[in-house]
């Protein structure tokens, strides 16, 4: 039920939050009418929480209505905050604090919910990490913390460049310039973020070895810059991480979008909650046809009906509704989420919401689709041949949507890829027509044979939903470096290690998962690449041990088919409905 707000006026006041060692973090409290107590739903991250009373995703007056104190916490060294902003390290003890400080106010029951997106997605279990007794439950959204290797910084052992970048220069730089209290410092600090954005809107920051350049970089994209230099098995990329998925011992509601930088790290996060996990209730996933900043439902080329955060979604509610429902059975003992399916994704090209007990459904079977000699995807190898394309790491092939976090005008989403298709450097393969519609609803990842001239390779892989029109919409991509094949995305551990040329081996590409119906006319497309930038760093095709200076190059790459090498596209796929 969504709470009546009209005529509810909440009282709101700017307090502060005074931590263990003295720092005092801005906090605006959001109180309902009455002398309570309440419960507390608590957001914490770096970017003006003053802009969630208006701007958030989610009603803070809804939530006042419905009973709850709302507290918006800006974090250590950020905006009205103290001290000095140290990106994740900061927030375990922190977030305990804030958790402690708020849990024991006389408007407190002594219960804390917590919600957010991204940033403020990991300063929920931050503050479980660090000991929260009062933290009760939470609602993560986009959520980086299973990995900084699933889309993080970086994906298939391939730094995410442009989001990091972006994240740093855009979203952190401004407020960290602002906050340099001498004049002459600030100015200097100022001049080097002009450059970077100079870079950045050249493009000079994305070429083939930019990464490595000793640029003077501002303090913030400087810092970046030097966690995308660290090996993979750094312990730089667990910071801020749930290493220990046992630790969390709440009930958790993840929120999640099939075209969002984080889905990798929210899936596997709900996947590791369900294993480890028998309590009541279980993990709940929500996942819709979003990115990291839109859940608008009209994203990229396309618009999905009934995918609207701010309206109904499939008849459970928006996502304010939602959040309110999960939080009144887990803070305060309510039945809301009896005969609530547990998970609840949007089906794109059918354009509906399915309720499912578990992701993915149990249901779904793995369908092999084989890569062919003549450009075809089978359900069986075809005759022996090699399809070769040539990666030239000065003409990277440009980023055109998918599940992007990056600047103007590189747009996440279902963004059509005909025009990428028609160069050279790309390779497709299609099925005929479809005669039924084909429902894609679990992991998808690709299994290709490979052998190059360079000594290392990336290797981009994009699944695309071909229409009778010809366009050909993104539904699914993923990278993996050559070198890095043995690195676990969890730990970092594993060999990294030059290709030998010449050499043909498998290579398992994961596209992370989908739910995906393609419809009867449509095709099934796959497009095979080396390149996604100013996304992904762009390879040099050489391989580049600790600290071994490269020098980018050409190099070709052989794709091999057919009984020998079965190259082929694997999709979880549902039963047809009757």
């Amino acid at each position: 039920m969504v709470p009546e707000t009209a005529g509810v006026v909440a009282e709101r006041r700017e307090v502060q939050c005074v931590l263990r060692d003295g720092t005092r973090l801005r906090t605006t409290l959001l109180l309902p009418p009455g002398s309570g107590p309440w419960p507390a739903l608590l957001t914490r991250h770096p970017y003006d929480v003053g802009s969630d009373e208006q701007d958030g995703r989610v009603d803070l007056d809804r939530f006042v209505a419905a009973g709850y104190l709302v507290a918006l916490q800006d974090v250590r060294g950020r905006y009205g905050s103290e001290g000095t902003f140290d990106p994740s390290a900061q927030e375990v003890e922190d977030g305990a604090d804030a958790v402690a400080w708020l849990a024991g106010l006389a408007e407190c029951t002594g219960s804390v919910g917590m919600w957010g997106a991204s940033y403020a997605s990991e300063t929920q279990f931050s503050a479980l990490l660090g000991g929260s007794p009062a933290l009760r439950s939470i609602v993560p959204a986009v959520t980086p913390v299973a990995s900084g290797l699933r889309g993080f910084r970086f994906r298939g052992g391939v730094p995410e460049v442009g989001s990091m970048l972006a994240w740093s220069h855009y979203a952190i730089a401004p407020d960290r310039i602002a906050q340099i209290a001498a004049p002459d410092e600030r100015a200097a600090e100022q001049a080097r973020w002009g450059e970077v954005d100079r870079r950045f809107r050249s493009g000079e920051l994305f070429r083939a070895g930019a990464l490595h350049d000793d640029l003077d970089a501002d303090e913030t994209v400087a810092w970046m810059r030097d966690r995308l230099r660290e090996p993979l098995d750094s312990p730089a990329h667990s910071v801020g991480k749930v290493t220990d998925i046992a630790a969390v011992d709440i009930p958790v509601f993840l929120v999640g979008g099939w075209f969002d930088v984080f889905l990798g790290s929210t899936l596997e996060m709900y996947r590791g909650l369900r294993e480890s996990r028998a309590g009541t209730p279980e993990p709940h996933l929500l996942v819709g046809p979003w990115s990291h900043n839109n859940m608008t439902g009209r994203i990229g080329d396309l618009s999905f009906p009934g995918a609207d955060t701010a309206a109904d979604l499939g008849g459970h509610g928006d996502l304010t509704e939602q959040h309110l429902r999960w939080f009144d059975a887990t803070l305060r003992g309510a039945a809301t989420l009896d005969g609530v399916a547990p998970v609840r994704v949007y089906l794109m090209g059918a354009d509906r919401w399915l309720a499912l007990p578990e992701f993915p459904p149990a249901a779904a079977t793995e369908v092999a689709l084989h890569l062919t000699a003549d450009g075809a995807l089978r359900s069986a190898p075809g005759e022996d041949g090699a399809v070769p394309f040539v990666s030239d790491p000065a003409n990277p092939v440009p980023t055109r949507g998918g599940a992007t976090l990056l600047f103007p005008p590189f747009d996440p989403g279902p963004i059509d890829q005909a025009e990428l298709e028609t160069r050279a450097d790309v390779v497709s393969w299609r099925t005929p027509p479809l005669t039924d519609e084909l429902a894609v609803v679990g992991e998808v990842r690709a299994a290709l044979w490979l052998a190059t001239t360079g000594t290392d390779a990336d290797i981009v892989v994009r699944l695309c939903d071909e229409h009778p029109d010809g366009r050909s919409i993104l539904v699914a991509d993923g990278i993996q470096r050559a070198s890095a094949r043995g690195v676990d995305e969890g730990t970092g551990a594993g060999t990294v290690a030059a290709v030998e040329p010449g050499r043909t081996e498998e290579y398992t590409v994961a596209l992370w998962a989908t739910a995906h119906a393609f419809q009867p006319g449509h095709r099934i497309r796959v497009d095979v690449t080396s390149s996604s930038s100013p996304r992904w760093e762009v390879g040099p095709n050489a391989f580049r041990g600790a600290g071994d200076p490269v020098v980018p190059a050409p190099a070709e790459h052989t794709i091999r088919v057919g009984d020998a090498f079965p190259s082929r596209l694997v999709l979880s796929v549902l039963p047809a409905q009757p």
